[in-house]
């Protein structure tokens, strides 16, 4: 990271800022044989819905390797290398029959493992027919996700069940966002910066207000009309920052990776604690914002709103595929409805006056340029994040497996995403007040680690 003082700091000195550093490779770039590519291949990743996979083949793109997905007659998928082994014709063309993917081309028919089972233009005595094999992926199918291994045979690892796709009472409901054109790192990195959630998702309410007066929403208000009320938008917005200030966040790494662990008092005598997870290279587990009746009484426990898994296309494409967790009776309802990826259907002008995680993602660049960047306090979980996934990289740059496989306890993997709301008495001064949350939230911290270790 280039530091502040080796920057012009004189005002209108845009001439010296023209240059843009390269992106950091090592940490973006995830096609075959590049270090990160070779990284996120070690691990299970999800690559369609279950639901997409019906009676015709799907064209995917994962990790910059051009691939099609079947379910054939028996029910077993195949993720093949999308060019037929013989000249080469798209299999997305292809026919599902009983037993595998029909080329449209010359008819060679591929199992879900690959094997070449038919070349009907070819003589019976041919060596290719039940001998040959078609590059293919292992896959697993979980609870409505197709999930795909593509690293190197001999290292696959167990397909790792977590704790909250089992929680009593909810029930995990599959999802997949749209693509967001821009390097997985940054959607990666997204849920570990909780300040962003105060300021692009709870600005929503106040930015909703400003807009009653903006002449781009309706033609009747005049700029004059708008400059009058801001004034009030700077007092919200006050009121937030000093709000936000008042709370307790941090990040800590745990043996899977990292959380962060939010304290705000939401009454006087109520402290609201939320902790999320990031289990590298692309998982993360976030609580759900509680609706403002759940903030008036203490809850001893509200499992994460949702698992994401952050899946590379290649370097400037990303799909996110995940759980959400609904009650089996009822809605579980949030106070803020995020914006996340919305962007279909909305206008330039609409995004500008309401941005969402897609406008800030990919207003980035296609590739963050980490070299322009001024990390801050509140980017502790975007350090920590790199630092995670550096060492990943660089443990299997030296022939070993990332750390994070190797610490993978046998059985059902124990997480930390949660919410609790506890009743704890005001301090004398902010200032005391503000170290009071920070213990509550170390205490809950300790407490679920606690519980999680008896399990184990």
């Amino acid at each position: 990271m280039v530091s502040i003082e080796s920057k012009p700091l004189a005002a209108y000195d845009g001439y010296y800022h023209r240059e843009v550093p390269a992106e950091d490779p090592l940490l973006t770039h995830v096609g075959p044989g590049t270090p990160c590519g070779e990284y996120l291949r070690r691990f299970w990743h999800p690559v369609a819905l279950s639901s997409e996979l019906e009676d015709l083949p799907v064209a995917i793109r994962i990790l910059g390797e051009d691939l099609v997905l079947f379910r054939d007659g028996q029910g077993n998928v195949g993720m093949l290398e999308m060019h037929c082994a013989h000249r080469g014709a798209s299999l997305e063309f292809g026919t599902i029959e009983g037993q595998g993917l029909r080329c449209c081309y010359h008819g060679w028919l591929y199992r879900a493992d690959g094997l070449v089972m038919d070349t009907p233009g070819e003589p019976l005595e041919s060596n290719y027919q039940g001998r040959l094999y078609h590059g293919a992926y292992p896959t697993r199918e979980y609870k409505g996700l197709v999930f795909a291994y593509m690293g190197p045979p001999e290292k696959r690892p167990e397909f790792p069940i977590l704790d909250a796709f089992d929680v009593p009472g909810y029930r995990a409901v599959a999802e997949r966002q749209s693509p967001t054109p821009c390097n997985w790192l940054q959607n990666a990195e997204n849920n570990t910066d909780p300040v962003h959630l105060v300021y692009l998702h709870h600005f929503e309410e106040l930015r909703a207000k400003l807009d009653v007066h903006r002449p781009s929403v309706d033609s009747s208000h005049s700029l004059d009309e708008f400059r009058a009320a801001l004034p009030e938008w700077n007092e919200d917005v006050d009121d937030v920052r000093t709000r936000t200030r008042q709370t307790s966040i941090e990040w800590y790494e745990t043996p899977l990776g990292m959380v962060w662990c939010w304290a705000r008092r939401v009454v006087d005598d109520l402290v609201w604690v939320r902790i999320a997870d990031f289990m590298p290279p692309n998982i993360d587990q976030i609580p759900r914002s509680l609706p403002l009746t759940e903030e008036t009484h203490e809850l001893a426990f509200d499992p994460p709103r949702t698992t994401t898994w952050v899946v590379p296309v290649d370097d400037t494409n990303t799909l996110s595929f995940g759980f959400q967790y609904h009650p089996e009776e009822g809605p579980r309802r949030s106070r803020y409805q995020f914006t996340g990826a919305r962007v279909n259907g909305r206008s330039y002008e609409e995004r500008q006056r309401q941005p969402s995680d897609y406008e800030a993602l990919v207003s980035q660049r296609p590739i963050a340029v980490h070299a322009l960047e001024h990390l801050g306090w509140s980017d502790g979980g975007v350090r920590m994040v790199r630092k995670l996934v550096r060492e990943g990289i660089e443990a299997v740059q030296r022939g070993e497996d990332p750390p994070q496989i190797n610490r993978i306890p046998a059985g059902v993997v124990g997480t930390y995403a949660h919410s609790v709301v506890l009743r704890v008495p005001l301090a004398a001064t902010p200032e005391e007040d503000k170290a009071l949350l920070r213990e509550t939230g170390r205490k809950v911290l300790a407490a679920w680690e606690a519980k999680q270790s008896e399990g184990r």
